[in-house]
């Protein structure tokens, strides 16, 4: 794709912000907005839902993309006191669906939001058909437990690598184009296509306004940082209170994963696929993956 072209592609796309409990939530439509939602998908952290167009772009039905609250253009108070676990993204989830999706819905996402998409359908049984998480991290009970307290987070975003550097993210470019250009072939973007990565920028930064120039990113550095330590939930007891048929793509981003055998068989109702040769972002950079899987959930 011609860069000109790769830079306009997301110019004229479908967003909507609604209200949930505490403020608003951003989302990004693909498909015919006017047909019934079939799909609503949520992203991992520090990431957004037009990150995923690539992918959701393809599917050929109504999609609702998300922002969770700290990301992309939703309004949520980001008070990192307050919040120990997932379960705070999770409840606004199920308050966005119960007031503004009427039909039941497949819920996904990939890393934060497939954890977030486990969570979740307890919380809105009534929209949620199925659940498609791809990689959701499930995390051993001592690091749950450090988490659990306000000590034992603020002592793992110094000595957990990935928060430290999350907290440590270059936050302000002088524009898009330049973002685009800094992350291209780098870090966790090496293997993405131009048209992900733009998407990613496009949608993961906006004008700093006021008397500065250039601009920031949407989901600030310490919010980054914070999430990743913020995981005092208790996924394993959440995957097994599953709609019948969701499925689980895994790979072994967080070890041990010996988890999984005894997993499937006290859950015979779902699906949990080991994909241990695949990447934590394969959704994105494995789309003959991550495409087929969401189709096929979406047949029934």
């Amino acid at each position: 794709m011609h860069m000109d072209t790769l830079f306009t592609r997301n110019d004229n796309l479908h967003r909507t912000l609604k209200p949930v409990p505490g403020g608003q939530m951003s989302a990004v439509h693909f498909g015919d907005i006017d047909t019934p939602v079939k799909l609503v998908f949520l992203h991992a952290t520090g990431f957004h839902g037009l990150a995923y167009r690539s992918i959701l772009d393809a599917l050929g039905v109504h999609v609702i993309a998300l922002d969770l609250r700290g990301h992309g253009g939703t309004d949520l108070p980001t008070n990192i006191d307050k919040i120990a676990s997932f379960h705070t993204y999770a409840e606004d989830v199920g308050a966005y669906l119960d007031a503004h999706v009427p039909e039941r819905v497949l819920l996904s996402g990939h890393s934060l939001g497939a954890s977030c998409a486990i969570l979740a359908a307890s919380k809105a049984p009534d929209k949620i058909s199925k659940v498609l998480a791809f990689d959701p991290v499930v995390l051993p009970f001592p690091i749950r437990m450090i988490m659990a307290s306000k000590f034992g987070r603020r002592r793992l975003q110094e000595t957990f690598p990935l928060a430290r550097m999350a907290g440590r993210r270059r936050d302000i470019f002088s524009s898009l184009e330049a973002a685009y250009k800094r992350f291209h072939g780098r870090g966790p973007f090496k293997h993405f296509s131009n048209e992900a990565l733009w998407d990613y920028v496009c949608g993961g930064f906006v004008e700093q306004g006021g008397e500065e120039t250039g601009v920031r990113l949407t989901c600030r550095p310490k919010w980054e940082q914070f999430t990743y330590t913020a995981q005092g939930h208790n996924l394993k007891s959440a995957i097994g209170t599953l709609p019948a048929d969701s499925r689980i793509l895994i790979t072994d981003f967080v070890k041990p994963v010996s988890w999984i055998a005894p997993m499937q068989k006290k859950c015979p109702h779902i699906s949990i696929e080991p994909h241990m040769e695949l990447e934590h972002f394969f959704p994105l950079i494995n789309p003959e993956i991550s495409i087929p899987a969401l189709l096929d959930m979406l047949k029934d």
